[in-house]
C-alpha cells in the first residue's frame, strides 16, 4: 500500500504529493512512500465490484454499464457514476 493509492493523497507534481489529512509532503515512490494508518483505497476500476477478469497487466472488463468495455485496474474512478467499492459488495 502506497500513499499515492490513497483517497487522501493530493498530487503536487511528478515526484510528490500531500496527505490531505496530515498535510505532510510524501513521495510518490521510494523511501517514505508507504501508506500510513489512515490509508483508504482510492476509487480505481480494479477496486470496483463491476471490474472482472483482470489479467496480470491489469486489463479487465467493466460490467457496470449496459455495454461491457475494457478497463485498466489502475484507472482512476473518482468521477465514475457506476463505481461501487468491492468493500461493500458482501451483504
Amino acid at each position: 500500500m502506497k500513499h499515492v493509492k490513497c483517497v487522501n493523497f493530493l498530487n503536487l507534481d511528478c515526484e510528490k504529493g500531500m496527505c490531505a489529512l496530515s498535510k505532510a509532503i510524501v513521495p510518490i515512490d521510494g523511501e517514505g512512500s508507504d501508506a500510513c494508518q489512515s490509508y483508504q483505497p482510492a476509487p480505481e476500476c480494479g477496486n470496483c465490484r463491476h471490474f472482472y477478469d483482470g489479467d496480470k497487466y491489469g486489463m479487465g472488463m467493466c460490467k457496470g454499464y449496459e455495454k461491457e468495455n475494457w478497463a485498466y485496474a489502475t484507472c482512476g474512478a473518482f468521477s465514475c457514476e457506476k463505481y461501487e467499492s468491492r468493500r461493500y459488495q458482501e451483504a
